[in-house]
């Protein structure tokens, strides 16, 4: 069909241009008929001005469309390409906000000499990871949730390994925690077995169940599971952290070359 067009266009281009004026030339050349006081000379300027001014205004014609759909294009590649800067920006903050990376240095600097520390920075670290799809789903509309969907499906799964693993280690700092008021629990026994009534009931209670609990931990155990906890952070980091990242990347990537398609069929003149 748009080939019959293009073809069909073309011939009344020739019949325009060429046929008209020959048909002209040889009204003239058999001078009979309808005599007119101009000549064939006279009728083919004025039939090649007004054909000039068809052609001038058909191209102007075109150019203002041309220049609307140019202007057209550029206005929706740039609020597209804004609209998807502002959705990385927010993808990539979430990735931050995840990375296990940043809160294990802190948890290393500070657990032992403050577990309390330690065990602050691993609960917010989870809150992070627990929020991060809600935050990137709260920017996203129904149309555009189908391009991210596997991508927020790989942030969630990964975060979820990376709260699991941070109990873990809220587990073993709370058991350091613990080991640390041994030697206090114990000497406040001792003074109470001493000299009956010192303290509370509550706080005898509270001192004997540390005494309890350190009989089944102690520091050289919580460090080594806290090591290893530490490595296995690391390997998620490496393993799964880095693919978000990639992953990240190329999402927005064919994003981009989609919205460079879309961009350029503006320009497209077919009609479809």
């Amino acid at each position: 069909m748009k080939v019959i067009k293009i073809i069909l266009g073309i011939i009344a281009a020739i019949f325009l241009i060429v046929g008209i004026p020959i048909i002209i030339n040889e009204c003239y050349k058999a001078n009979c008929g309808y005599i007119t006081v101009w000549d064939g000379a006279d009728v083919l300027g004025y039939y090649g001005a007004i054909l000039g001014s068809i052609i001038a205004v058909a191209t102007l014609a075109i150019t203002i469309v041309f220049t609307k759909k140019q202007i057209q294009r550029d206005s929706f590649l740039k609020n597209g390409n804004e609209k998807w800067d502002r959705l990385k920006a927010i993808f990539m903050q979430t990735l931050s906000d995840i990375n296990p990376m940043r809160v294990l240095k802190d948890v290393m600097d500070n657990g032992i000499t403050d577990p309390t520390k330690a065990i602050n920075l691993l609960q917010r670290y989870q809150l992070d990871c627990k929020i991060a799809n809600d935050i990137l789903n709260a920017h996203l509309n129904m149309v555009d949730y189908p391009k991210f969907k596997k991508l927020i499906d790989s942030i969630a799964a990964t975060a979820e390994e990376f709260v699991s693993i941070s109990q873990k280690e809220i587990d073993q700092y709370s058991d350091f925690r613990i080991w640390q008021h041994k030697d206090t629990a114990s000497e406040l026994l001792k003074a109470e077995k001493e000299h009956p009534g010192s303290f509370s009931q509550e706080h005898i209670a509270l001192n004997e169940e540390i005494v309890e609990k350190c009989k089944s931990i102690s520091y050289e155990s919580i460090n080594q599971q806290i090591t290893l906890l530490n490595t296995e952070f690391v390997r998620l980091y490496e393993e799964k952290y880095r693919a978000l990242l990639q992953l990240t990347g190329s999402t927005f990537e064919v994003i981009s070359v989609e919205t460079q398609q879309q961009t350029d069929n503006i320009l497209s003149l077919k009609r479809k």
